[in-house]
């Protein structure tokens, strides 16, 4: 690897897990952030957390240690490790949109929908379902080795990420149309009253819109990426795909960013994270 890939690796994977952490310790230590739509913010900051400590770090210590053989049990196995936290981002990415979704398209079906136990439900399947499916790839893969297995865990693969692309373009494209439809609404209530100024949508769906669009553009430029190599797994099985040197920072570029939507656009968190920089300044200027 370049020095380039080390230096950008190592500085975005140490901002992934600052800035993640930062949001799991204001949310948890802050009773009043206990809600549900931030138990899935916290919920993606942890698998971020963990792709921030596990991409970069274990193939330099990989590099270190063995020199990182391509066919090697090592290499495989950091592999797996580093797809296992990337798998569980995009579940619980697919969570997150869809409790947006579900807040802005139909409020009053999710204040009857998402209780206490639904989160932790949808949660748990955003943890499930990618661990399951990098536990099955890998047990195929050491345990049969063959041109079928690898077609198949391409396969695989490449069913997950457009899955979760699909899911996540679908949810915000009808948010992005129920915020539209009230933005026409409400020009023609002030018309209609004459109001001279804006009748202005809710504060909340505008934060929401501007994160998740943030969030999910950066999640498709980044996870584009993992296309081609499912595709080299499917139809050029013995064929390496080589992308390690741009592939891994776009990874830990997507864990790294999402906590700053959070506190550029998540009004509660927002507003934590200015008094709790607040009170650094005053500790700093003592």
């Amino acid at each position: 690897m370049k020095t380039w890939f080390w230096i950008l690796g190592w500085l975005l994977s140490i901002l992934t897990v600052a800035g993640n952490g930062f949001v799991i310790f204001v949310v948890c230590r802050n009773r009043s952030l206990r809600t549900k739509t931030n138990a899935f913010v916290v919920s993606l900051a942890v698998a971020d957390f963990f792709v921030g400590l596990s991409a970069v770090p274990s193939l330099f210590f990989c590099h270190i240690a063995s020199g990182c053989d391509s066919q090697g049990l090592l290499s495989d196995g950091i592999d797996y490790v580093r797809w296992l936290f990337v798998y569980t981002s995009m579940g619980n990415l697919c969570s997150l949109t869809l409790d947006r979704y579900m807040a802005i398209a139909k409020p009053l079906q999710y204040l009857l929908f998402m209780k206490r136990r639904r989160v932790i439900q949808i949660i748990s399947l955003s943890w499930f379902i990618p661990v399951s499916l990098v536990v099955l790839v890998s047990s195929l893969w050491y345990g049969l080795k063959m041109p079928l297995i690898i077609i198949l865990s391409g396969w695989l693969s490449l069913i997950f990420q457009l899955l979760a692309c699909a899911i996540v373009i679908f949810c915000f494209a009808v948010m992005l149309y129920v915020v539209y439809n009230q933005a026409q609404s409400a020009r023609t209530l002030a018309k209609q009253l004459r109001f001279n100024h804006r009748v202005l949508l809710k504060t909340h769906d505008k934060s929401a819109i501007l994160m998740m669009g943030i969030i999910i553009r950066l999640f498709l430029l980044c996870n584009g990426i993992f296309f081609r190599c499912s595709f080299v797994l499917i139809f050029k099985d013995h064929e390496p795909c080589n992308d390690l040197p741009y592939k891994v920072p776009l990874i830990v570029l997507n864990s790294a960013a999402n906590p700053i939507a959070y506190a550029v656009f998540k009004r509660d968190i927002k507003k934590e994270f200015k008094r709790r920089l607040y009170l650094l300044k005053r500790i700093a200027n003592l």
